[in-house]
This record gives structure tokens, sequence and C-alpha cells, in this order.
């Protein structure tokens, strides 16, 4: 058998039957996990499957992953731990070593927070057969509801949504109220991105009272915060503001630091439209100083982004850029690729601004080619839209090629496509 699986502490070697004890020739294998709180190794030394997956969960639990709770961010040395863990779990899996599947579920968590997409897909599969096989309903809908999340990573929203009515479906059939507010509200999510605002505000209705219903007041912040960007989108400023100082008041109540920074940076991006660019900037900057008392390295990337384009509304494109800059590299340090995009799409509108066109198509490119590798759809529409403009007058033969592939992917995954295109016949 090649690439046996050894036991952490090198006494026990996977047969693909069996554990038998390991040779004295055999190279011990060593997982080893630095706690970021409690101080001190934590070594998974178990000698069979069952308590090396166990040993794993624990691992994972003492960084913040249980079932399916994670923390917001990752730090590197946590993102190493995370690593080291999922090497081990492949190779279980690799010799047809069934784990348990909400143990898949914590593991798949993990992966997708780490930025493993398609590792975390694998997990989420492995656990939905399984409780499909023992005929665990909450289960099954727990592992859909967790597929729908990396197809709306990818931008899938065809294939999100199906995930999301099928494990509805199963979440009435059980009774699981919790559960269906989650998915109507995920639903509502999807339907704002197609741009249906009808839609979405009834289902983000629908999930608010359910959640009001059962008393899930984290989950009545968020489903407020929900209509409150659809009420933005729509242009209606002041229930913006309302519905997103109501989930502000709720989460400050419940202690909900992650949830108060997100609705003052939606608050601040209220101010922002509203030309108070004074309000905004205070409101960004007390969000970005909670992202960053919580260690919250994603919320603080998006807040230094937010106030990038206050600095640029202002004129000041050195500072814009600067904050952008500052932006990236954080991404870049927690791995966050779907956010490394993003930055470098926003550097990008800076160049262009500044009359940097082969600066801006560099960029341009380079957000392109990683919204590839991960895999997210949509936002590969949006990056071959801005390559486009970044060619005006310089290769027309290209720029038309990159929107009429942005156009078929949008058509693709059910995105709404603007009328100058379809005006233009793409």
């Amino acid at each position: 058998m090649t690439d046996p699986v050894i036991s952490p502490d090198g006494k026990w070697m996977w047969t693909g039957s069996e554990w038998i004890p390991a040779p004295p020739a055999a190279e011990p294998v060593s997982v080893s996990m630095q706690d970021s709180v409690i101080a001190g190794d934590v070594n998974i030394t178990q000698n069979n499957a069952e308590d090396i997956a166990a040993a794993m969960v624990t691992a994972l639990e003492r960084i913040g992953f249980s079932g399916q709770s994670s923390p917001a961010e990752l730090t590197p040395s946590q993102e190493k731990e995370v690593e080291q863990v999922l090497e081990m779990s492949e190779q279980l899996a690799s010799h047809g070593i069934e784990i348990d599947p909400r143990t898949e579920i914590v593991l798949g968590n993990a992966a997708q927070l780490s930025g493993r997409t398609n590792t975390a897909q694998q997990h989420y599969l492995r656990a939905l057969e399984t409780f499909r096989k023992s005929g665990d309903r909450q289960g099954e809908a727990d592992s859909l509801g967790d597929l729908n999340k990396i197809a709306q990573i990818r931008g899938d929203l065809a294939e999100a949504e199906r995930l999301n009515r099928e494990s509805l479906a199963i979440r009435r059939e059980i009774g699981d109220r919790k559960g269906e507010a989650d998915s109507l509200r995920s639903l509502g999510v999807i339907a704002k991105t197609r741009g249906d605002l009808v839609e979405a505000e009834r289902l983000s209705r629908e999930s608010l009272a359910i959640k009001r219903e059962i008393g899930d007041r984290e989950g009545e912040a968020s489903s407020l915060n929900n209509l409150g960007v659809i009420a933005k989108t729509r242009g209606d400023l002041a229930e913006a503001e309302k519905l997103q100082r109501e989930s502000l008041a709720i989460r400050r109540e419940i202690g909900d630091r992650g949830g108060e920074a997100a609705s003052l940076i939606n608050l601040g991006t209220i101010a922002e439209t509203r030309g108070d660019l004074a309000e905004a900037e205070k409101l960004q900057r007390e969000g970005l100083s909670i992202m960053r008392e919580i260690g919250d390295r994603g919320g603080e990337a998006a807040s230094l982004i937010n106030l990038g384009t206050i600095a640029k509304t202002r004129g000041d494109l050195v500072e814009a850029e600067r904050l952008s800059r500052e932006s990236l590299a954080i991404r870049r340090e927690i791995g966050d690729r779907g956010g490394e995009a993003a930055s470098l799409i926003s550097l990008g509108t800076f160049a262009k601004a500044r009359g940097d066109l082969s600066e801006a198509e560099r960029l341009a490119r380079e957000s392109l080619a990683i919204r590839r590798e991960i895999g997210d759809r949509q936002g590969e529409a949006a990056s071959l839209i801005y390559l486009g403009n970044t060619l005006r007058n310089r290769n027309m033969d290209e720029r038309h090629k990159c929107y009429t592939e942005a156009v078929r992917i949008k058509r693709e995954i059910g995105i709404p496509i603007q009328q100058w295109f379809i005006d233009n016949g793409y």
C-alpha cells in the first residue's frame, strides 16, 4: 500500500482495513497544534481513526470551530494549525475511512474559512451522503445549507437557490424553525443579488418574523441588517438607516461586537451615500476600531476599503490608494483570495483615475486570475467587465471578448445584465 496512514504518535499504521502496529522504521507523523489562547502544544496522539477524528475536532474547537460556529477570521498561525488538521483528515478520506458527519461539517467550516473552498465542498458532500444513508433529516438540511454557502461563494446563484430550497423543505418538514428562518434569509440574499428587491424583502421579512417568534435576537438583528441593505439598494435611505439602527441596538444589547461593527459600517455607507462624508468617516472608523479590538482581520480590511472610498470621494487619491493597499496586505496575509481580488479592482480604479491604464489593466487581470482560480463566477464576470473598461480604445477586439464572456457568465448563473450590454448586442 502506498502512502500509508500513520497514527500521529507513530505507533500504528492503517492497512486499508485495520490498524496494526507500525514497523520500527516507520517515520512518526505528528500533528502539533499551537493554541492561540491557551499556551502550550496540543498533540494528537490517538491510535484509531475514530479517536484521531475526535482529536482533530478538539484541536479545531480550541481555535474556535464548533459545529456550525466558526471564528470570524483566522490568524496566520491558526491557518497553519487548520492546514495540519485538514491534511490528516484528507489522509483518512483517501483511504476510505468514514468519520462522523458532524466532524466532516466542522472540518468543512475550517476549510472554507481558510480559503480551501474545494476541500470544504468535499467535506460537506461526504457529510450529506452519510446523513442521507442514516436518515438524519436535520443533518441533511444542515449539509445542504453548507453546500449553499460554497455555491454562493462561487457566484452560482442557480445552484445556491436549489440547495436552499431543498434545505428549506426539510427544515419545514421536521419543524426546525431557526433553520427555516436561516434558509429564508439566504434565499433573500440570493434574490437581492439577482436584483429582485420585492422578493428579497418578502423573504427577509418572513425570516425576521420567525426569528422574533422564537426569540433569536442575533438572527433578528441579522434579518434587520439585510432589510436595511435592501432599503438602501432601492434608495430609501431613511428606512435603511432606521433598520440598521434597530439592528445596531440589538447587537449592542446582546454584546455582539462583530455585529455591532458591521452595523456601524453599514450606517457609514448610508451617510456616505447622503454626502455626509464626516459622519461616514466617523462611523467607519468606529467600526474599524471594533474590528481591530476583536481581531476580525477580514472586517478590518473591509473597513479600510470603505475609508479608501471616502478618501477617493474627497479627491485624496493618495490616501485612498494607501488605505486600499493596507486592505490588500491584510487579505493576502489571512488568505482571503476573494477579498484580495476585490482589493485589486479597487486599486485598479485609482490607477485608472490617474490615467495609468496599463496598471489598471494589470490589476484587473490579476483579479480575474484569482476569481477564476477560486471559482467565483460572479466575481469573474465583474473582473471581465472591469478589464474590458480598461481596454477602451486600446484593444477593442479583446474588450468585446471580455464583455461577451461576462454576459454569458451572468446569464448562466442568473444575475441581472446591465441594460447597456443588452442595448449593444451582448
